[in-house]
């Protein structure tokens, strides 16, 4: 059964993401990535709709 529209996958021990990316290319990324661009992603969300720079945020989630 498949739960995700990725795959896992082992990279020397340690589990990693395949994921084809919009030209139809594979790429495997760590989790660590995946958060920095999340991060980035979402501190690009915030300075377009502020209309300026972010450089000091807190940020705080939530453990499940």
């Amino acid at each position: 059964m498949k739960l995700v529209p990725y795959k896992i996958v082992n990279k020397d021990g340690v589990p990693y993401i395949q994921v084809k990316i919009e030209d139809g290319e594979t790429k495997v990324l760590s989790p660590k990535e995946i958060s920095a661009m999340v991060l980035t992603m979402m501190k690009e969300t915030v300075e377009a709709f502020l209309g300026k720079k972010v450089k000091d945020v807190v940020l705080t989630v939530l453990g499940g």
